[in-house]
């Protein structure tokens, strides 16, 4: 009786914390939807090598 009760506890905590990363997730996508710069087809994005090595958008547009 006393694992069932444990298992159920644990099903509980793992279903509320999914809903609560399903909802976080949501409010991201949500935020970055609104952020998100439009690309021109036909130029696309241009990368430029940066001092460090990585390769990041052109802040030139």
């Amino acid at each position: 009786m006393s694992q069932s009760l444990v298992y159920a506890a644990v099903g509980a905590v793992a279903f509320a914390a999914w809903r609560l990363l399903r909802r976080e997730m949501d409010r991201v996508a949500e935020r970055m939807a609104e952020v998100r710069v439009p690309v021109d087809p036909v130029r696309g994005i241009r990368l430029v090598r940066g001092d460090d090595g990585v390769w990041r958008p052109d802040a030139r547009r």
